[in-house]
């Protein structure tokens, strides 16, 4: 059976069930789990947006399975970060920290004209890079050119500096710009043209942001469909945007009038989760 859907921009596309299955695939969701979440959806003919669809099967999902509903929900727990790009940031610098890079972040550094404050800085095997995040709290949103023009722009800035006075320069061997979305076609084009590290919701393909999250078991805490949206704030105040440090933020659980019980159940959905990413 084939239909056509509305996506969040008002687009209408053929609902692609293949792409559907692989996502829940990629959560960990069974073939018998998957089969009958597309055959409700198929009898459902009132069912006919994107956002329709992905809150039906993560409803399916949170009755099932609260670990792969959480896997599942990774798209949204990204957005869910904000509304400020903040958190965002620390999160990609966790990213980076558990692929065996030094992290440092909100650093000033001296451009030949002015000075940048820049999300994060990381280094790696006598390699500096400048990294940017481009966070986007609603769904359909891209990043366009303007964002790697920007900093290019930044970057060279901070080049040239450096070139100038090496004493108080701090040298780049290349930038990163990471947006929890995707980067439109021209902005991907321009980003390579120049030599950027490009990483968004698709893009590299088999290293893209969430293929990377689920390689190293980092969802983050707001993946958590049992928390509700004022405890995830809470959390993500704390400093806690991790699933996988849960164990090490009980006194902050406890403190969103969870009881010790509770407290306990969602250690464990947290551990579940990024121990079935790892594949461990």
């Amino acid at each position: 059976m084939s239909f056509y859907i509305t996506k969040s921009t008002g687009q209408k596309e053929l609902f692609s069930i293949k792409k559907f299955k692989r996502s829940l695939k990629k959560a960990g969701a069974s073939d018998a789990l998957i089969k009958q979440i597309v055959q409700d959806i198929e009898s459902k003919p009132k069912m006919r947006t994107t956002k329709e669809i992905y809150e039906y099967a993560l409803s399916f999902l949170h009755k099932t399975d609260r670990p792969l509903a959480a896997r599942y929900n990774l798209k949204k727990a990204l957005m869910d970060l904000g509304p400020a790009g903040y958190p965002f940031e620390t999160f990609i610098s966790e990213l980076f920290r558990a692929q065996g890079y030094e992290v440092e972040r909100e650093q000033i550094f001296k451009g030949i004209c002015i000075e940048h404050e820049v999300d994060v800085s990381a280094r790696k095997n006598s390699e500096h890079y400048m990294i940017e995040c481009k966070f986007h709290n609603r769904r359909g949103l891209k990043s366009d050119v303007k964002v790697p023009l920007y900093i290019k722009a930044r970057f060279d800035d901070i080049q040239f500096g450096w070139k100038k006075n090496k004493k108080y320069g701090q040298k780049f061997h290349a930038a990163w710009i990471v947006t929890n979305t995707t980067f439109t076609s021209v902005a991907l084009r321009y980003g390579t043209c120049v030599q950027m590290h490009m990483l968004d919701w698709k893009h590299p393909e088999g290293q893209a942001l969430p293929d990377i999250i689920n390689q190293f078991g980092l969802h983050p805490i707001t993946a958590l469909t049992t928390l509700n949206n004022r405890q995830k704030k809470q959390c993500i105040k704390a400093g806690f945007v991790l699933c996988k440090d849960a164990h090490k933020h009980a006194d902050v659980l406890r403190k969103l009038k969870l009881s010790q019980h509770e407290v306990k159940n969602l250690i464990q959905e947290s551990e579940k989760v990024c121990s079935f990413s790892k594949g461990k």
